[in-house]
């Protein structure tokens, strides 16, 4: 299951950051000015490739881009997604281990050595300062402490950046997509959550792909009922709205997350479990599914697997949501 979360997050994020626009918008807003002084970030590529080693892979994903410095050297800006729940105290022996084994593979390459600037970009709920070596060597003082190694990185922890601070990026697809991370690392459940972020969409988009990208991200990480979501629906900009509702209403009808799940659904799902669910739900359903009762099974199940809430399962099913975890729990998804 915790996996499942760090890949909805993870590939989210990615794909935010996919566009170098995008990308340059929001280092804009967060890089330090020393730092920002040097880069030309209006050089600013996305690599296609991953320094991370096999070892790492449950710890960071990581996008690689790289800017030209204002002496036109190049250098590579990591971006590293932070995989953990909780914070980790050992985080920077681990990005120490990132480097140099990447550093190490350039050598045995006959490549050369490129500065990486890393950066650390935490997704969790848990609060969490930026990380110092040393703090991990209590007991050592005076002259020993010259031979901890400094591990220079940049920490930007989500749920620390203010709502201001974020509607302030540049790109109004970038500040929604930031701002949708922030308030989806607990999901959704407050209406007035999604109008703030829904409000930072720009009036005018030529970014229809990532447009649905981020609405279904929204949906993904929320718990709004199905009628909130349609009054907070209606703060998005008119030229943009429509858009919007299209696809609102084909996630609804068809059941279709990130345009991956399976099945779709026929007229209103007919029949409903008859019954109620008592006691500790023992591990079967009381009552009897009318119609379909296998279709109905597989769209829960696909529907989860993609990342869909349950409070969002039950508005495209129809089903309760009592019904639905017992679905999952009997196919050991929970």
């Amino acid at each position: 299951m915790p996996n499942k979360v760090h890949h909805i997050h993870d590939k989210f994020v990615k794909a935010s950051f996919s566009d170098p626009e995008r990308a340059v918008a929001f280092f804009e807003r967060y890089l330090p000015e020393r730092l920002l002084q040097t880069l030309k970030l209006d050089t600013l590529r996305v690599l296609q490739e991953s320094y991370i080693q096999k070892e790492l892979s449950e710890q960071f994903s990581d996008m690689i881009f790289e800017v030209s410095t204002k002496n036109d050297d190049t250098i590579d800006l990591v971006l590293l997604f932070e995989h953990k729940s909780s914070p980790d105290k050992n985080v920077l022996i681990q990005l120490g281990l990132y480097m140099f084994s990447h550093w190490y593979k350039c050598i045995s390459e006959s490549k050369p050595l490129k500065v990486i600037i890393p950066i650390i970009y935490y997704q969790g709920s848990r609060k969490w300062e930026q990380p110092k070596l040393h703090e991990l060597f209590p007991k050592v003082t005076g002259d020993l402490s010259d031979y901890i190694p400094l591990i220079n990185h940049i920490f930007i922890a989500i749920r620390s950046l203010s709502d201001d601070s974020i509607s302030q990026i540049r790109s109004g697809m970038m500040a929604a997509a930031v701002m949708a991370q922030k308030k989806g690392v607990n999901p959704i459940k407050m209406m007035d959550d999604l109008i703030k972020i829904f409000q930072l969409f720009p009036a005018t988009t030529q970014e229809g792909n990532f447009l649905e990208q981020v609405f279904v991200y929204i949906i993904s990480v929320s718990d709004v009922p199905q009628s909130d979501l349609k009054r907070a629906i209606d703060s998005i900009p008119e030229n943009i709205k429509e858009n919007i509702m299209t696809n609102y209403a084909r996630i609804k009808e068809e059941g279709k997350l990130e345009g991956k799940l399976e099945g779709k659904l026929e007229g209103k799902l007919e029949g409903k479990l008859e019954g109620k669910l008592e006691g500790k739900l023992e591990g079967k359903l009381e009552g009897k599914l009318e119609g379909k009762l296998e279709e109905k099974i597989e769209v829960v199940l696909n529907a989860h697997d993609n990342g869909l809430g349950i409070g969002m399962i039950s508005n495209i099913t129809q089903l309760t949501e009592a019904e639905i975890i017992q679905i999952l729990k009997e196919n050991k998804r929970i």
